[in-house]
């Protein structure tokens, strides 16, 4: 039987109206030190649980642009509006019963497939996700930031694409996030899979949602120790199939009520 694990993407505008700016988020995402040459800030924040960071630029891009502060400061230079949309950031959950290098492809595979083929740059940079109160457990994630110009030989380009401000692509960028993680799963022979719809879609209405557990607990589980998450997910388990049974049940017997009539 395939396991459905927890799935997690949420899309926001990074827009200067509602006081968001580029190159905060690149330094809390990163952990970099950058200079906000719009607003004349520097932000100083820095990370000491980044598992991995890397810009993705298109082939004809200015290499200049690998370095994050000459991005940032192209993304604010390419936007005169005041309350201008510079950026999008997808922040998605990772598959914590896989390795960091699988969390990695999973992220380069995403952001190319998505953004980098289509014209696009991005910043990336996956979180370890460590809970300081409870060190065994972990909830790694990856924060994506995609500027909204599509990008040249010359820097960005002068004309956006508003293409992908239409709601449908929030549902097309989920579904691939799904995508790239099952094949993850499937790479590493996993009984798993993730879904983008939600529990209601899915016809899963009194479903009930499953936990992570950490990287930690999946090798003890696989060396057939027990854990408490890993009891804990068994058991959500056992109480999804038990109202799949019923519903199974209830199904029959109005199928066998009809004919009866």
């Amino acid at each position: 039987m395939v396991f459905i694990a927890n799935f997690h993407l949420e899309v926001s505008i990074i827009s200067r109206g509602k006081g968001r700016h580029i190159a905060k988020l690149a330094n809390y995402i990163s952990g970099k030190k950058l200079r906000d040459n719009y607003n004349h800030k520097t932000y100083y924040n820095r990370r000491s649980d980044v598992l991995y960071y890397n810009i993705f630029l298109p082939d004809k891009a200015p290499s200049e642009f690998y370095h994050l502060q000459n991005l940032c400061d192209a993304v604010d230079k390419a936007e005169v509006r005041y309350d201008a949309r510079t950026a999008r950031e997808f922040k998605c959950s990772l598959p914590n019963e896989l390795p960091v290098c699988e969390l990695i492809r999973i992220v380069e595979e995403y952001v190319n497939d998505n953004f980098i083929e289509k014209g696009f740059c991005a910043i990336a940079a996956i979180h370890e996700g460590k809970n300081e109160m409870q060190p065994e457990k972990n909830n790694p994630h990856v924060h994506i930031i995609v500027p909204t110009r599509s990008i040249g030989e010359k820097g960005f380009c002068k004309k956006k694409d508003r293409e992908y401000d239409k709601v449908k692509y929030i549902n097309i960028w989920r579904e691939e996030w799904a995508k790239v993680q099952n094949r993850a799963y499937e790479r590493n022979q996993l009984e798993i899979q993730v879904s983008h719809e939600s529990l209601e879609v899915q016809g899963k209405f009194d479903h009930e949602p499953t936990i992570h557990i950490s990287r930690i607990d999946w090798q003890k589980e696989k060396n057939g120790e027990r854990t408490i998450a890993g009891d804990k997910k068994r058991d959500i388990k056992k109480r999804n199939e038990e109202r799949i049974h019923q519903r199974h049940l209830e199904k029959q017997h109005n199928i066998e009520y009809d004919l009866s009539r």
